[in-house]
């Protein structure tokens, strides 16, 4: 199973390798091994996949440059809080532990804000599935809450 560590306003880090904002896509194609051909219906994003096929993580490029993470499979820690592999009631508790919250998203037409970590985290409820567990967890260096 994939784990990362969620670097706030940065990216996300995979062992001792960054994928970080602004980084170029042939070098993260490279360092993370991409396979052409996933199903991805956009130019602009990659979309990575275990040897059974299922997806864990999609990276989205303007002008070649990382812009957008997507974590929908694995391990997603930031400060001893697990954000991706969990569900919603867990991570809420977690959160607010440490003086954060989730709230609707005012960024993504779906999933709910942590504004102290620049992400969007999305249940299964979210995204009109049945289950109260994470779907996936999204940053972006365009983070914004109005």
């Amino acid at each position: 199973m994939e784990q990362f560590e969620l670097v706030p306003g940065r990216g996300i880090r995979r062992g001792h390798t960054d994928i970080f904002f602004g980084m170029p896509r042939a070098k993260l194609r490279n360092q993370l091994d991409w396979k052409p051909g996933g199903d991805s219906m956009w130019d602009d994003e990659d979309e990575y996949a275990d040897a059974e096929g299922a997806e864990w993580l999609r990276l989205r490029f303007l002008d070649d440059k990382l812009c957008d993470i997507e974590v929908l499979r694995g391990k997603l820690v930031h400060d001893g809080i697990e954000l991706r592999d969990t569900d919603m009631d867990t991570l809420r508790a977690e959160l607010t532990r440490k003086g954060m919250a989730l709230e609707k998203t005012e960024w993504l037409s779906e999933g709910h804000d942590c504004v102290d970590l620049q992400i969007v985290v999305a249940s299964q409820d979210d995204i009109g599935e049945v289950g109260n567990e994470i779907a996936w967890v999204s940053t972006s260096s365009d983070f914004r809450v109005e």
